[in-house]
């Protein structure tokens, strides 16, 4: 009886312990940033050193570079953990938004070798695809597509074949994904209410905003692209969201921000979007 009690004993802190986080992690899913921002001193004094705290403070953490940091410290210091392949998948995600499509083939490939079980391998192997396709290397889209579904035949990847992304764009209505493309028809502009929408992006190449398009869609979102004139030259805007105000957009931007790290700026939507 007696070592049953220590043994409860030893359990009971980890178990609050487990409870404590659990709310910050749900807080964030609920926009509360704020409050976990707040509390992370505190946790970090009460659990130094803890794989799980750490990752929660890299989440919330607005300056991507110290995030990335943090992240490569789980990741290194903790390898053993259940925060060490999302730590590690939080950086592939990074390495992709900034261009550094190489590396981002290198982690995906570390993370796959490690971790082979990992909830992770879908988003991981989506970074992957991504990154050869932007380089426009064909044979390797191919190659490691037909490879990863053969070898996970059960996972969810919303990677869409590069012969696929025939597309055709207005000045007036989204890019939409057709095979052909079609002529575009006359689209009815129909005058609503101005809205607000977050633009995460604006690209010279039309398979770069696909590719972020696809990526806001595997995480929930519903973006679609817009073009847009620049002083030189037309860009394509991905945005997302439509909201009733502009502290609504800020606040679904900060979300996103902190959770993908995806920079956003606010804007107005056109009354026809």
């Amino acid at each position: 009886m007696k070592r049953l009690f220590l043994v409860l004993l030893c359990f009971f802190p980890v178990l609050i312990f487990t409870q404590d986080l659990s709310q910050y992690f749900e807080y964030i899913e609920k926009d509360d940033i704020n409050k976990v921002r707040a509390a992370i001193p505190n946790l970090i004094r009460k659990y130094p050193n803890n794989p799980d705290v750490l990752y929660l403070s890299a989440l919330i953490e607005p300056d991507g570079d110290k995030a990335l940091l943090i992240y490569k410290d789980v990741m290194s210091q903790y390898p053993n953990s259940d925060r060490a392949d999302d730590a590690l998948t939080k950086i592939i995600e990074y390495l992709y938004t900034k261009g550094l499509y190489n590396r981002t083939i290198d982690y995906s490939k570390q993370l796959i070798s490690k971790y082979p079980e990992s909830e992770q391998i879908g988003n991981c192997v989506y970074m992957l695809l991504s990154s050869f396709n932007v380089m426009n290397k064909k044979d390797s889209v191919d190659y490691y597509y037909s490879y990863y579904l053969k070898r996970y035949p059960k996972m969810k990847m919303p990677f869409k074949n590069y012969q696929s992304a025939a597309t055709w764009i207005t000045d007036d209505k989204p890019m939409e994904t057709v095979q052909p493309a079609p002529e575009p028809k006359p689209v009815e502009k129909t005058v609503t209410e101005s809205k607000w929408a977050l633009q995460v992006g604006a690209f010279g190449n039309s398979q770069n905003a696909l590719t972020l398009k696809n990526r806001l869609q595997s995480y929930g979102y519903e973006p679609y692209i817009q073009k847009i004139k620049s002083s030189n030259t037309d860009l394509l805007s991905v945005r997302v969201g439509k909201y009733d105000s502009q502290e609504a957009a800020k606040a679904a931007g900060d979300r996103l921000k902190a959770l993908h790290k995806i920079d956003y700026i606010v804007i107005k939507r056109n009354s026809w979007e």
